[in-house]
């Protein structure tokens, strides 16, 4: 069967002011070269998958335990995506900034540096079903703010984004594997969060295309990273 690349109508829409939060897995490549993939990776991708829409929508966060150990973390509904897009190794979710308060997008940041933390306990839960050794092990965010435009195709309401801050993000989440969590200086978090919250603002000056980009990083994780990395990274 022929198929084509729809086309898309001539003009974009205006610029709208987006968070835009893209994930990954590590060693994905590995996983999916193995025998029988077509039997494990969709299961694997569904257990993942599910985690994120728990950390976004809302739900029991079987990874994440309360303060006193004894009961998971019930997380709450943050505001309703505008667009999200499988990635193949991983996915593209995009938000209004303005349906956004201060505190939802301190929200979102911690649940997704959670969920990275205790990743592990998402591996623990697919390798009751993915009977494989080298499933992807770690899971890395990245998450920018900034101007997106949205294409719509010719013969259908199935739109796409383009924009400067979905390559921003993409480049974020892949920038320091060793942290694997970078967010842009653009999300416009008060100083006072950062500090609250333990995260750092640092300059990145290897981004690929952003040559020199505030970002922000756990406290803990940049203060592991080894000072010959940190001196090739950031400043």
């Amino acid at each position: 069967m022929k198929t084509t690349i729809s086309t898309f109508k001539p003009r974009a829409s205006f610029p709208e002011q987006a968070i835009v939060l893209i994930f990954d897995l590590e060693g994905f490549s590995k996983f999916f070269s193995q025998p029988d993939v077509q039997e494990y990776v969709p299961k694997f991708m569904n257990i993942v998958l599910d985690a994120l829409d728990i950390t976004i929508n809302g739900g029991e966060a079987y990874w994440w335990k309360t303060g006193d150990g004894k009961k998971n973390k019930i997380l709450k509904p943050l505001p309703k995506h505008i667009h999200s897009k499988f990635l193949g190794d991983g996915a593209l979710y995009i938000w209004h900034y303005n349906d956004f308060k201060h505190i939802e997008i301190i929200s979102l940041i911690n649940r997704l540096y959670n969920l990275k933390l205790w990743f592990y306990k998402v591996v623990e839960k697919a390798s009751e079903t993915v009977p494989v050794i080298d499933i992807p092990k770690n899971i890395r965010f990245g998450v920018a703010a900034g101007s997106v435009y949205k294409l719509t195709y010719n013969n259908s309401n199935k739109e796409e984004f383009i924009g400067y801050s979905i390559n921003l993000a993409s480049r974020l989440q892949s920038y320091c594997r060793e942290i694997g969590f970078i967010l842009s200086g653009r999300l416009n978090i008060k100083s006072t969060e950062l500090e609250k919250n333990q995260y750092v603002k640092k300059v990145a000056i290897k981004i690929k295309g952003f040559p020199r980009e505030y970002v922000i990083i756990d406290k803990n994780d940049f203060e592991e990273l080894t000072p010959e990395l940190r001196d090739e990274l950031f400043e």
